[in-house]
C-alpha cells in the first residue's frame, strides 16, 4: 500500500467514466483511486449497475453505494441516481460490516424506485417487441420516466405517508394499460408499498441530505473529490446507441446536473476500458465473439452480470467506439482492466477500423441501423499467456518492464490507435494487482499498489 503524507496530499477533483457498454472494470479503478479521494459521488444510474471490489476482506459487491466506500470517508449518492430505498437499507447494512466508520450521504432529490417500477421495466419490454432493449428488470426506466413526467417520488417523500399514497396511486393510473392484470391497481395493494416505503425512509431518514450543498462545502474545504459514474459511455441516453441505451446520460459531464457541481472544477477525466469489450442486452455489437470462443472468454473473464448474473455478450477491443467515447468524455488517459484475462486466450484480436459497402467510415456512427451493417477491420495480437505468481514482484521492481513484452506493445497498440495514453493497467481481480503511472496519488507515482 501506498502511503502519502498530508503534506504530498493534493485536491483531486476526478471523474470516473466507461468507455464502453458498462462492466469495464470501474468498480476496482474506483476502489484504487478512493485511497487518494476524500468523497466518492456516485452521480447517475441505479441498482442496475453492480460493481465488484476484491481485497483481502474478500469480494464486496456495490449496486448503489459507490464502490469508493471501503476507502473513502465520505460517499455521496447524488440526486441524478434513481435508488431501490428497501434494497439500499440491506446494501448499507453490508457496507457497515465491512467499513462501520463511513459517512454516507443520500440526495433528497434522487428519485424512487419502487417495486411497481419493476412491474412496468418488464411490462415496456413486451410492448417494445423487436425494439427491445434487454433490461435488467430493475426498474430504472420507468422511474426515470415518471422523473421527467414530473410524477415521480422523491427520497424527501418517503418520509411523509399521504404523498406516497397520492404518488403511487398517480402512477397507477397513469400506466394504467401497464399494470393490467397486476394488484398495483387496487388501493390496498398501494397502501401496503406506501407503508413499506415509508419504513425504509425511516431508517435512511439520518443519511438525507441536500447533497449540492454538501458535496460543495467539501470542495470548499479543500477535500478531494472523486465523481463516480455508472455504465458506459456507450449506453448514454444522448449519445449512446439508441434506443439500446440506459435512462441516463453516463457520460462525464452529466455530473453537473447530476449533483450541481460544475465540470469546470473537475481536473482529470479517467476513462475505464476492458481490454476486449462486453455487453449485456440487445443491440449492435460489431466485434461481438460467438460460438466457443465467446464462452471461453467468458468463462476466463466471469462476464456474468453483478446485479442479474446473465452472462454477457464478449468481443474484441473496438476502436473506434473507444476513440468516440475518448474524445466525448474529453479523457486524459485510459485506466485498462482484464489484461490478465485477454492474455489467457490462443488468439486475440482488435477492431481498429470500420468499413460500410467497402468505404471507410471516418466516424462512429450512434444509428444502430448503419452499425449493424459495418464491416469491421482487425489486427492480430500475439497473446502473452497466463500472468504468473511472480508478475506483481516483477511490477513493482521494474515497472512497466516487469510485465511480458506482448502485453506491453497490445497496451502501445492501444495508445498508438486511439490516440490517448493508457496510466493504469487491472491485471487481476485483486486490489493490489493494480499498475498505476498517473500521478494522481503523489507526484511521479509509477507504481503498484
Amino acid at each position: 500500500m501506498l502511503h502519502i503524507s498530508s503534506d504530498d496530499k493534493v485536491q483531486n477533483i476526478t471523474v470516473v467514466v466507461g468507455l464502453q457498454f458498462g462492466d469495464e472494470g470501474k468498480g476496482k479503478i474506483t476502489d484504487h483511486l478512493s485511497a487518494f479521494h476524500d468523497v466518492v459521488i456516485r452521480y447517475n444510474g441505479g441498482g442496475n449497475a453492480g460493481h465488484t471490489v476484491v481485497t483481502e476482506k474478500g469480494t464486496t459487491k456495490f449496486h448503489l453505494v459507490p464502490s469508493g466506500a471501503l476507502r473513502a470517508g465520505t460517499v455521496v449518492l447524488s440526486n441524478g441516481m434513481v435508488i431501490d430505498p428497501i434494497a439500499l437499507v440491506e446494501e448499507i447494512k453490508k457496507l457497515k460490516e465491512v467499513n462501520p466508520d463511513v459517512r454516507i450521504e443520500v440526495s433528497r432529490s434522487a428519485h424512487v424506485v419502487t417495486e411497481m417500477h419493476k412491474h412496468l421495466d418488464l411490462a415496456e419490454e413486451d410492448v417494445r417487441k423487436n425494439l427491445r432493449i434487454g433490461t435488467t428488470a430493475q426498474g430504472i426506466g420507468p422511474t426515470y420516466e415518471d422523473k421527467y413526467g414530473r410524477s415521480g417520488i422523491r427520497m424527501s417523500d418517503l418520509l411523509d405517508l399521504s404523498i406516497l399514497k397520492e404518488k403511487l396511486r398517480l402512477i397507477s393510473r397513469l400506466k394504467q394499460s401497464l399494470f393490467e392484470g397486476s394488484d398495483y391497481l387496487y388501493e390496498s395493494k398501494i397502501d401496503d408499498l406506501a407503508v413499506k416505503l415509508l419504513e425504509s425512509g425511516k431508517l435512511l431518514k439520518e443519511y438525507l441530505v441536500d447533497s449540492e450543498v454538501t458535496i460543495q462545502a467539501a470542495y470548499d474545504a479543500g477535500k478531494s473529490l472523486m465523481f463516480e459514474g455508472a455504465h458506459g459511455a456507450l449506453l448514454d441516453i444522448d449519445f449512446g446507441i439508441y434506443p439500446f441505451v440506459t435512462s441516463s446520460n453516463t457520460i462525464a459531464g452529466a455530473l453537473t446536473n447530476d449533483t450541481g457541481f460544475s465540470f469546470r472544477k473537475v481536473k482529470t477525466v479517467v476513462g475505464v476500458a476492458k481490454a476486449y469489450v462486453s455487453k449485456v442486452g440487445n443491440g449492435p455489437f460489431p466485434t461481438e465473439i460467438r460460438g466457443k470462443a465467446a464462452e471461453v472468454l467468458r468463462q476466463i473473464g466471469s462476464e456474468f452480470g453483478t446485479t442479474t448474473g446473465r452472462p454477457r455478450r464478449v468481443g474484441w477491443l473496438d476502436i473506434p467506439a473507444l476513440r468516440y467515447s475518448l474524445l466525448l468524455n474529453d479523457a486524459d488517459f485510459i485506466a485498462l482492466t482484464k489484461l490478465d484475462t485477454l492474455g489467457m486466450l490462443d488468439k486475440i484480436q482488435v477492431g481498429y477500423a470500420y468499413t460500410l459497402n467497402g468505404e471507410p467510415i471516418q466516424h462512429f456512427p450512434k444509428d444502430f441501423r448503419i452499425l449493424e451493417k459495418v464491416t469491421v477491420e482487425y489486427k492480430d495480437v500475439q497473446p502473452w499467456g497466463k500472468l504468473g505468481d511472480g508478475i506483481l514482484e516483477d511490477v513493482r521492481k521494474n515497472g512497466m518492464a516487469g510485465f511480458p513484452r506482448e502485453l506491453r506493445e497490445y497496451v502501445s497498440l492501444i495508445e498508438k490507435l486511439s490516440g490517448f495514453p493508457v496510466r493504469i493497467i487491472s491485471f487481476g481481480s485483486r486490489r493490489e494487482l493494480t499498475f498505476d503511472r498517473s500521478n494522481l496519488g503523489a507526484p511521479d507515482m509509477d507504481q503498484v499498489i
